[in-house]
């Protein structure tokens, strides 16, 4: 019974997390913080319904041969084994891929971040985003009460 309420517990903090009416800033700063801490988990939290099928039909395509993609995974430093690639979803396979230090080293440096205040208009809204100089704005949309960030709003990555 103890296990079962702190797996609830878990399971709220994390529905909570990118949800829950944080303001469209609050979940921008969560995605970054998620994608630092290579918590893809969080990083999916972040993200719209439409957005997390996008990226579990990529994944359909490397399950079609996960042989394959278990080999071509190496090339980038990823250790995971042909099973491990026919049960993949959105978040297990971010976290795999934020674990690559060949793919992270490609990423910028997201400890300078500025997150600006959000503009919002309706059921849409954009926050400014400042990293090394350069601001772009993310946008995000609300999907059932909550922000959320679109497959537009992850261009800045």
């Amino acid at each position: 019974m103890k296990k079962l309420a702190l797996a609830l517990a878990a399971v709220f903090v994390l529905a909570i997390a990118c949800g829950g009416g944080g303001t469209p800033d609050q979940v921008v700063n969560r995605l970054f913080e998620g994608v630092q801490n290579g918590d893809g988990d969080v990083v999916v939290s972040c993200l719209t319904s439409e957005a997390v099928a996008g990226i579990n039909e990529s994944l359909e395509e490397l399950k079609a041969d996960p042989e394959g993609t278990a080999a071509m995974a190496v090339m980038f430093g990823i250790e995971i084994t042909a099973d491990e690639v026919s049960n993949l979803d959105a978040a297990r396979a971010i976290t795999i891929l934020l674990s690559s230090e060949m793919i992270t080293a490609e990423m910028p440096d997201f400890s300078s971040i500025e997150i600006g205040e959000a503009v919002i208009d309706g059921e849409t809204a954009t926050v400014p985003v400042t990293l090394d100089g350069d601001t772009e704005d993310i946008e995000l949309v609300l999907e059932d009460g909550n922000w959320k960030i679109g497959d537009e709003g992850m261009s800045f990555m």
